[in-house]
């Protein structure tokens, strides 16, 4: 069964993402709330929050989103 992600779970994928990769997310995660977080969750509640990381092994950097255009109301890259 899937779990709701509590605040403060999701604030901590916030505040860590660009220190941590995904996998060492979701292992404090599961130590931290006691139950199994799989990298697969850490990976989709991030991208959920819109928070992207640049792609390769061990990069934790996030990729900033630029807007086209002041007042755009598209979502963009």
């Amino acid at each position: 069964m899937n779990k709701v992600w509590t605040a403060e779970e999701k604030e901590f994928i916030r505040n860590n993402a660009g220190d941590m990769t995904d996998k060492v997310l979701s292992a404090k995660l599961s130590k931290i709330t006691g139950r199994n977080v799989t990298l697969q969750a850490v990976r989709k509640q991030r991208q959920k929050m819109g928070i992207a990381k640049q792609p390769g092994r061990g990069i934790c950097a996030i990729v900033e989103k630029k807007c086209c255009s002041d007042g755009c109301s598209k979502d963009c890259v």
